[in-house]
């Protein structure tokens, strides 16, 4: 669908021309709390939405209204049709992370104060505690109880809803994925949700009539943003994974549901390929795998290249903030220029400043700024956060970035990661990439730890694959081999796991604060 097609379009809207158009293809596979996968066509997905909303109207519920969803991917059914329900009449859609502490959890909740929160029994005693304002809606209360989540096959209302929504309506609030010291809310519009649906699935090849599976939380910009639109916007078909879930069982999804394109960070697919060297599955109808939240190493892709040769790979790059829409390495430029993300998604621009905001010269870093019409409205309840990242009509992203000599994007590393090591600066990402080549090697994160006299020094933490005992002394010695001298790590920490938010990225502050009340550490001279 192109750009002009969705000017004006709500997301109800799409789905309304979508039921007209295709209404027995494939709109929507989803896990329910009850234990089984709701598979629904695009005109089944509709009425469902139609009755979602009434109920919720009958509830009280209105336009502007925010209504919070405590959930996990059990229950990505009911987590997609509370916010299709939100959407049909104009209310705000607001996912809380279920890993939250209380006083996260508080914190968002104070902050965007919904008039009810959708979630299961066993946490309504203390979701009515930390936010006594919001009425909650229980997927597990008796039907006849006043907290029963309205569900759409059981639940017939015949008024229609007289609600007007429109396009440029705010429509979910997102909240940052937990890198930073306290999560901000990030709007997004219609629009914008719509448009970062165009962009990535642009990005990604999807087709009408594909299946596009991913391990995404549904309290991620990844779920209803990303993987949702994309698949609406191009008439395919989104696959939700539950939780829990192994790399066996979600190789096994692959087949039931016929995937044709899997996108996960780069951490699940590189765990997944590895299963999928284990036993007998059957991947012949997936031909695309998108990933993206880190670089993947070389040796990964080479691994899927091999392994599964049908199947092509695409790298994206995106944040909240942006859609998650932003960049992508198409297949055709791996291996070759792995590690890089590419080029402008569909309708996305990218550029590159200093810290005043200027154009860096060609090959120079800068950090990486976005525009297009699937940016965020900004933060929510934040007008401070809000002017200082959105400027313009560019949104600051925080990541550092360098064109090469083809016009293709690199990520060097966060502005907050970079390593200064006595004026010397040193990317985590470069030297990350270095030990990740080496042999035994499941997981690794470069951090700076003080250092006396130059400020801050290189510390390396590492996990061992299953079964390896790490070597730290050759492990030294390769880095000496591929790193200049300043840049390779003089402290070592093997560790069990890396510290991580829900979609797989390394929490390297938590990980900095672990280290620094620790005296334990492998220290080898480099």
């Amino acid at each position: 669908m192109s750009y002009n097609e969705l000017h004006g379009l709500t997301i109800p809207a799409l789905l309304r021309r979508r039921a007209a158009e295709i209404p027995q293809a494939a709109a929507f596979s989803g896990h329910s709390w009850q234990g089984h996968r709701d598979r629904l066509s695009y005109d089944q997905l509709v009425h469902r939405m139609e009755m979602m909303g009434r109920a919720f109207y009958r509830r009280g519920v209105r336009h502007g209204d925010r209504v919070a969803v405590f959930l996990t991917n059990y229950a990505n059914r009911e987590c997609v049709l509370t916010a299709l329900g939100c959407l049909e009449i104009g209310a705000v859609v607001v996912p809380l992370n279920t890993r939250s502490s209380d006083e996260e959890l508080r914190h968002a909740l104070t902050l965007t104060e919904p008039v009810a929160v959708v979630c299961m029994q066993e946490s309504a005693a203390r979701l009515g505690e930390l936010y006594p304002a919001a009425s909650l809606m229980l997927l597990d209360a008796p039907t006849e109880s006043p907290q029963y989540w309205p569900d759409p096959e059981r639940t017939f209302v015949a008024d229609a809803v007289p609600v007007e929504v429109i396009h440029t309506d705010l429509a979910c609030l997102l909240f940052t994925s937990g890198t930073t010291a306290r999560a901000k809310a990030v709007m997004h519009s219609h629009r914008s949700m719509l448009h970062a649906g165009q962009a990535m699935g642009g990005a990604v090849g999807l087709e009408r009539g594909d299946r596009y599976q991913g391990a995404w939380p549904f309290f991620t910009s990844s779920v209803m943003s990303m993987a949702c639109m994309s698949s609406w916007v191009s008439g395919a078909c989104v696959v939700l994974e539950q939780v829990p879930l192994s790399n066996a069982e979600r190789l096994r999804l692959i087949e039931t549901e016929g995937t044709t394109v899997y996108h996960g960070v780069t951490s699940i697919i590189h765990f997944l390929i590895d299963e999928y060297l284990q036993d007998t599955y059957d991947l012949r109808r997936v031909r695309r795998f998108g990933y993206g939240g880190s670089v993947m190493p070389p040796e990964v892709i080479e691994k899927i290249s091999t392994r599964v040769h049908w199947a092509d790979q695409v790298h994206v790059w995106g944040m909240t903030e942006t859609g998650p829409a932003g960049t992508y390495l198409p297949a055709h430029l791996l291996p070759r220029k792995a590690g890089a993300i590419g080029f402008p998604m569909p309708t996305c621009s990218v550029r590159l400043v200093e810290s005043d905001g200027l154009p860096v010269p060609q090959g120079e870093l800068g950090e990486i700024v976005f525009s297009g019409p699937s940016m965020a409205l900004g933060y929510f309840g934040n007008p401070d956060a809000t002017r200082e990242a959105f400027v313009d009509g560019w949104v600051h992203t925080g990541d550092i970035g360098r064109f090469d000599d083809e016009g293709v994007l690199h990520f060097v590393d966060r502005i907050k990661d970079i390593i200064n090591r006595g004026g010397l600066k040193i990317s985590s990402a470069a030297v990350e990439s270095v030990l990740y080549s080496f042999p035994g090697i499941a997981e690794a994160a470069v951090i700076a730890v003080p250092h006396e006299g130059l400020g801050e020094d290189v510390a390396a933490c590492v996990v061992p694959a299953a079964g390896q005992t790490l070597d730290i002394e050759a492990l030294a010695a390769h880095c000496a081999s591929q790193l200049a001298d300043y840049a390779r790590p003089r402290q070592w920490h093997v560790l069990d796991a890396l510290p991580k938010n829900p979609m797989g990225k390394v929490l390297k502050r938590e990980l900095r604060d672990s280290l620094a009340s620790s005296t334990s550490s492998a220290k080898v001279p480099a």
